[in-house]
């Protein structure tokens, strides 16, 4: 089923929940295991089946949102889908008719044969891109940092986990050949481009009210008043 999100809010996860986790691709997502009793609630993020493989032990029993793209080579396998019991996908995505590649991946998904919500970025989402460049006038630049504001912004839980977010000074944990055809160099080129860790610094400055429990092997961070350093 695809859902097109026209609210304010997320409607398949409870508002201010107490534990959220984000789980992206740096090699810091190894440290997984020894926090993942934090949590019941978690978004990973991207194509994640080699992940998946290696650290799936640690989220038996949770509630897995995969938090996508728009493209259908981003998707899981139909077996994971099953496995770990995900119903609902989020993709970075706002609606359009028109875009062919939202539509391929409607297709793809439904043609998997199991029961998955598929759900469109909200319009109010799209201000965060503001500033970027018309090139990002309808998506976000970067999906793991789109995957935050979306839990900050429309989740908003008491205490956010974040693993694996180490700004591609490190390699991806699963050191998968990376799914954008830009590569890691390009998506590190990216971020100093658009200027993207200040940007990440300001986004979690703006939600005082979460709690962010951060475990990156990233070297760089400053202090931020909400944010603590795991490792």
């Amino acid at each position: 089923m695809f859902i097109k999100n026209e609210l304010h809010y997320c409607d398949y996860l409870p508002r201010g929940l107490d534990n959220l986790a984000v789980l992206l691709k740096g090699t810091s997502l190894e440290k997984l295991p020894e926090y993942s009793d934090q949590f019941e609630h978690c978004l990973i993020v991207s194509d994640y089946d080699d992940e998946l493989a290696m650290i799936g032990k640690s989220l038996q029993d949770k509630n897995i949102i995969h938090f996508t793209n728009r493209s259908k080579q981003a998707s899981l396998s139909k077996k994971n889908y099953k496995k770990y019991n995900i119903s609902n996908i989020q993709l970075g995505q706002v609606f359009r008719l028109n875009h062919y590649r939202l539509m391929e991946s409607m297709i793809h998904y439904k043609l998997m044969g199991i029961q998955l919500n598929v759900h469109s970025l909200p319009e109010k989402l799209l201000s965060y891109g503001e500033g970027l460049g018309e090139e990002y006038s309808l998506k976000f630049p970067n999906t793991g940092i789109l995957s935050l504001i979306y839990s900050l912004e429309m989740i908003r839980p008491r205490n956010l986990w974040v693993f694996g977010l180490d700004f591609y000074s490190t390699p991806y944990m699963a050191k998968q050949v990376q799914s954008s055809p830009i590569g890691l160099d390009g998506q590190a080129g990216k971020l100093g481009r658009l200027d993207l860790l200040n940007y990440v610094y300001s986004l979690f400055r703006r939600f005082p009210e979460t709690n962010i429990n951060m475990v990156s092997y990233y070297p760089g961070w400053p202090a931020i008043s909400n944010m603590s350093r795991v490792l």
